[in-house]
């Protein structure tokens, strides 16, 4: 199940809880009928990993480049002209610089790929929290619609505005079939990335804790960030090279375009640095942004709370009807969802900026 320790205390609504089926806590609608299997974040995480032609060819590639080792040592000693044993030498480096840079990938690509699946586990929740929703709107719907009927052969309803309703229920209930086929697209997505079939549905368990970002020395963890970064390490080693070439073969007759070679890759490294400092200032903006927003709605929810209490004493009084009291639960269902997706968009950001080589 989910956990929200923000939130759940205001969310104990009894409409809540016998609307939503158990597991809809975290994964909403469920569409098969057989009770599917559950799958948690980390489960998935292992089947992408084991899947993975990134991870497989970042392996098999590390293999050939510790073999090609050996031939450029003996290329080297055999060379004859200053220029090939340069080359040898540049090209040595660049297999060594290569071989180092190995493990950083291989770590990289797994934290991608947790981000992505991840990704993927919110998608389908959204998509089939979606579906719920849209279902009890229809409920809701087909009451009025009722009534409506009732007022229309009682005559207090026109044939054109009852005909109007009609229509508009209608078309909503063909639409739903778009909800499920975004059901579909998003279980198609993450069963790809795991090499499961397609058609697969899972109970999927997210077990999320909103946690607000603590303070932090911003100016720090962007230089610290920024000398980690797999990335901006790649342009080091690109400009490591060009300034070697540049240093050992300045006397052979081609000292100006190894030059700009060396200075365009001091700029690209320069832009690199750059822009990626500006990606996690964002991405740190973004974050408080999000936490703002959510205190505002936390705040929101809780009027909302006591507006219902207010409604259900008017409804007491007969001052209310049991539609009046259905539709206004709903309105809330509607903003706890909203509030969920928000917690999942938090810990994704999040994601990120504790691991600012996705950004």
């Amino acid at each position: 199940m989910l956990k929200y320790k923000k939130i759940l205390p205001l969310l104990i609504i009894i409409f809540v809880l016998s609307a939503v089926p158990v597991h809809a806590r975290n994964a909403a609608a469920r569409l098969p009928a057989d009770e599917p299997e559950r799958l948690t974040v980390s489960e998935a995480v292992k089947f992408a990993v084991n899947r993975s032609t990134e991870l497989k060819n970042l392996d098999e590639n590390e293999y050939l480049n510790e073999l090609t080792r050996d031939t450029l040592e003996t290329t080297k000693r055999e060379s004859i002209t200053e220029s090939q044993y340069i080359n040898s030498l540049v090209s040595i480096m660049q297999n060594e610089l290569r071989q180092a840079m190995f493990s950083e990938n291989i770590t990289l690509q797994k934290i991608m790929i947790e981000y992505a699946v991840t990704r993927y586990f919110a998608a389908v929740i959204a998509t089939e929290r979606d579906l719920f929703l849209y279902d009890k709107n229809l409920e809701l719907s087909q009451k009025n619609l009722e009534i409506a009927k009732v007022r229309r052969e009682l005559g207090l309803l026109s044939e054109n505005s009852y005909d109007s309703l009609k229509l508009n229920f209608d078309k909503d209930s063909a639409n739903r079939e778009a909800k499920i086929i975004a059901i579909d697209n998003a279980y198609r997505a993450l069963n790809s990335v795991m090499g499961k079939d397609l058609d697969v549905r899972w109970e999927l368990v997210m077990d999320i804790e909103y946690e607000p970002l603590p303070e932090i020395n911003l100016t720090r963890y962007v230089t610290d960030s920024t000398e980690a970064n797999v990335a901006i390490k790649a342009r080091e080693n690109d400009l490591a090279v060009a300034e070697y070439k540049f240093l050992m073969s300045r006397d052979l007759g081609n000292a100006s375009e190894l030059e700009i070679s060396a200075t365009q890759a001091m700029r690209s490294l320069e832009d690199a640095k750059k822009n990626f400092e500006e990606k996690i200032i964002s991405c740190h903006k973004e974050i408080l942004n999000m936490e703002i927003r959510y205190a505002v709605n936390l705040k929101d929810y809780e009027d909302m709370q006591n507006q219902l209490a207010i409604k259900e004493t008017q409804f007491e009084l007969g001052r209310l009807t049991q539609i009046d009291i259905d539709t206004y639960k709903h309105q809330m269902l509607q903003f706890e969802y909203m509030m969920l997706g928000q917690i999942n968009d938090h810990y994704i950001k999040k994601m990120q900026f504790e691991n600012p080589d996705l950004l």
